[in-house]
Order: structure tokens, then sequence, then C-alpha cells
């Protein structure tokens, strides 16, 4: 009841506020699959990149996030209600993952940050085999997301929004379809699919991607 109600208030207020601090532009809204499951996953860059999905999905979904957020005074309360599915990050979170994969057998979509953090750097973090996992158990394809300039917006670590100098964009590429992989044994359908989640992410976002050394393991 608490999501149904805030959803179409949080829509029109996020909406605003990025229409006029970013001028806000979304794009490629039909590599979308109109029904069944999809992952969507985007490069992370600030903490203003949920509300920017938000408002720019074509399919409402549920949302991974960090388990930190669950007790933060006020917005964890409003979180437990609004389709936050919690995780302790840098863990097997067995549980976490149960119900996201519970929510994309269900035939509905899933929003999860693959890198796991905000990039600060100026180019991508080693993106974590969670989301290609998810795909390959469930068949969920994945349409990697390409945000930009949501830092302008709101910089790491700041709490007050501004104007951005540059456009924020969202783009929606083409979708990662763990079926193409079928062929492939376990672990190297995760790693092809790994592989090519993070090229499509630094192609959409314009971030160098992480170097091959800090790559995150496949584990089958």
């Amino acid at each position: 009841m608490v999501y149904f109600l805030l959803y179409p208030i949080a829509l029109v207020v996020f909406r605003i506020m990025l229409g006029i601090l970013g001028r806000l532009k979304s794009e490629g809204e039909y590599n979308v699959p109109r029904t069944g499951p999809v992952l969507y996953c985007p490069n992370h860059l600030s903490d203003s990149d949920p509300p920017t999905l938000f408002v720019c999905l074509p399919r409402r979904a549920w949302y991974v996030g960090k388990s930190d957020l669950a007790t933060t005074p006020f917005l964890g309360a409003v979180l437990k209600h609004c389709r936050v599915i919690f995780i302790k990050r840098d863990s097997a979170d067995r549980k976490a993952l149960r119900l996201s994969e519970n929510v994309l057998r269900r035939g509905e979509p899933l929003v999860i940050f693959p890198e796991g953090r905000c990039a600060q750097q100026g180019r991508m973090l080693p993106v974590q085999p969670g989301a290609v996992l998810l795909s390959y158990r469930t068949g969920a394809p994945i349409v990697p997301v390409g945000l930009r300039n949501t830092n302008k917006v709101l910089p790491y670590g700041k709490l007050r929004p501004r104007f951005s100098p540059a456009q924020v964009r969202v783009i929606f590429g083409k979708p990662i379809d763990p079926k193409d992989y079928a062929h492939l044994k376990k672990s190297d359908a995760m790693s092809a699919m790994l592989s090519a989640l993070t090229a499509a992410l630094s192609d959409l976002s314009g971030l160098e991607p992480a170097k091959t050394g800090d790559s995150v393991p496949v584990k089958a």
C-alpha cells in the first residue's frame, strides 16, 4: 500500500528535479523486453542513480540495495515498503539472492548495480558476478544501462543536489540473453556474459573499464 501511494508522488518529484538540475534524457527504451523477467544492470556513479533510473525505467522494477540503507533513519523505513531487496555487500547473501531470483521467476524486472558500489576514480569498478548468476539461473535477459553525469547532479559523498554542467543521460543497451550462451559450460557461459556486460557498460557509460588484473573471478 505504501509503495502504491508513494510511487506517483516520487515519480513527479524526481522527474521535475532531474529535469531541472540535469536536463535528463533517456534513450534506447526499445531494447527493454516488454514482458517477462529482465535484469536492469546500470553502472554506478552517484547516490542519485536509483532515482534517475526510477524516473526512466519503462517498466516498474524491484531494486537490490546495500543493507546499510535499511538502518538509515526514515529512508530505511520507507525503502522497506518500496520493493527494495537489501543485500550484504561483499558476501554471499543467499537470502537476498533467493528473493531476487523469486522476483525474476515471477516475471518482474529487477535493478542491480553490478559494480556493487559507486565508482569514484573516473573508470568502472570490476563487475561482480551476482547479476550474471541470476540471469543464468532464471533465464532473465540482462539489459545494460549506461548512466552519464549523474555524479554532476550529486557528487559522491554529498547530500545536496546541484545543477549539472553536462546533461544527465540514461542509455538502455541491447539485452544480453543467457540463451545465447547455453552451448557453453556454466563457468564459461558466465565468464562470457560477464565480459559482455563489462564491455557494454563501458561503451554505454563512456567510462574506462576496470583493469584486467582487478577482475572478480567467476565461480561455477
